[in-house]
């Protein structure tokens, strides 16, 4: 159950929030880079703070030269700590 609904976004808010297009934050989704909490009806629901974390760190560790796999190794890392 969702309480917090001021921390979920969707994927079109997402994009308009952080510059990304849609169909880039529906491409690291599908990755799982970007970690679905909730559904309602067929909108997939995303915690806001966490994947603009995500994000930055896509654009941090691309530039860095990792692939998306080794970027999402990294991810999933960092949300074990």
């Amino acid at each position: 159950m969702i309480h917090d609904t001021e921390n979920f976004i969707s994927l079109s808010a997402l994009a308009k929030e952080s510059g990304f297009n849609k169909s880039r934050l529906a491409y690291y989704a599908d990755k799982g880079l970007l970690e679905r909490v909730a559904t309602i009806g067929r909108m997939g629901i995303y915690d806001r703070e966490k994947s603009k974390a995500v994000l930055k760190d896509i654009v941090r560790l691309k530039k860095g030269g990792l692939s998306l796999s080794a970027i999402k190794n990294h991810v999933e890392g960092a949300a074990k700590l």
